[in-house]
């Protein structure tokens, strides 16, 4: 089958191209937005029952997905972090 050439349109240019292959990059410095207890127990050290205790008392936010309670961990982050102060 011969191939055809790439039809651009105005919002594409030639260099946004490449045929060089393809390489996963560096993640080990990326976190999750959201994560389960364990997550967050492996992340910031608190523990199922103290984690659930901030989310009663609203100090984190959480969310149930398909019966898994996911934590978001940016409201983990801030509360760890108020607590420094």
């Amino acid at each position: 089958m011969p191939k055809r050439p790439v039809k651009l349109d105005a919002c594409m240019r030639r260099q946004d191209f490449t045929t060089a292959p393809v390489q996963a990059a560096d993640c080990s410095n990326v976190l999750p937005e959201w994560g389960r207890w364990r997550d967050v127990q492996r992340l910031f050290g608190i523990k199922k029952g103290t984690l659930y205790n901030l989310k009663a008392e609203g100090k984190i936010k959480s969310s149930r997905v398909r019966g898994c309670r996911l934590f978001d961990l940016a409201s983990v982050r801030a509360y760890v972090n108020s607590q420094l102060e």
